[in-house]
């Protein structure tokens, strides 16, 4: 069944409800999918609230749904995840948060590392950050997701060290370090098991020495993947997917 991110708030709709479809998604309903009167379609608003609507009317400006049921509101994730990605060229980027998204990342913080090759002015960084925005909508429309994980507005490196609380699990993926992920996961598992985790991915030139030991400074472990050197989003792809495996709710 399609579904449609609602930037307006759901949690006030009852049953039988008609409403007027937000621009954004009649386009996207009625131009891109082609949905007819009478077809059915998930609305959901990414703070967990879900309803299965049917296609009333559409006009040549305008569609009418009326609410049906509200569906069953999703469960929190079972391990909070907080992806810390430098920020990288366009389209790696956008393959990270959307594959960030479909593994069940909860908050996404971007950052500004010191060998960080994309430098992004205020008012292109806007229009990034707001494609960013679209990127994990898109995703979570496509994956059953139905919270929306949270995006933060990109931040300096040493703001960015400062963002760990509570009982968290901090880990840095570095190629250089000397105990693996799959082992930081091990020793997790057996003593302690996080509340949530921080996972860090540099940028496409590496930490600076300066970034390496401030960050060791702040708790984060830094941990490798393995024999091979990976690029920015594959690396937080694997690592995200053995964090999951490991501890989430990825079977």
């Amino acid at each position: 069944m399609p579904r449609f991110f609602s930037e307006t708030s759901l949690a006030a709709i009852t049953p039988g409800q008609e409403i007027c479809l937000p621009d954004a998604i009649f386009h996207h309903a009625v131009r891109v999918r082609r949905l007819k009167s009478g077809d059915d379609c998930i609305l959901f608003d990414g703070d967990g609230n879900v309803w299965r609507v049917t296609l009333t009317g559409i006009d040549k400006r305008r569609a009418f749904v009326r609410a049906e049921n509200q569906m069953p509101p999703p469960p929190p994730p079972s391990l909070p995840i907080t992806l810390a990605l430098a920020i990288t060229a366009v389209d790696r980027m956008d393959w990270a948060l959307q594959k960030g998204t479909e593994l069940g990342v909860a908050a996404f913080l971007p950052f500004y590392g010191e060998h960080s090759n994309a430098r992004l002015s205020d008012a292109r960084q806007e229009r990034r950050f707001e494609h960013w925005q679209a990127v994990i909508i898109g995703a979570c429309e496509q994956c059953g997701q139905n919270r929306l994980p949270r995006l933060s507005p990109p931040v300096p490196f040493d703001t960015l060290l400062n963002t760990v609380t509570g009982e968290a699990a901090a880990w840095r993926l570095d190629a250089d370090a000397s105990q693996t992920l799959a082992a930081a996961l091990q020793n997790a598992r057996t003593l302690s098991p996080p509340e949530q985790v921080f996972l860090m991915v540099g940028p496409e030139g590496g930490f600076a020495p300066n970034e390496v030991r401030a960050a060791d400074a702040a708790g984060w472990q830094a941990v490798r993947l393995g024999p091979r050197i990976l690029r920015a989003e594959t690396a937080a792809a694997a690592a995200i997917t053995l964090v999951q495996a490991a501890l989430g709710d990825l079977a």
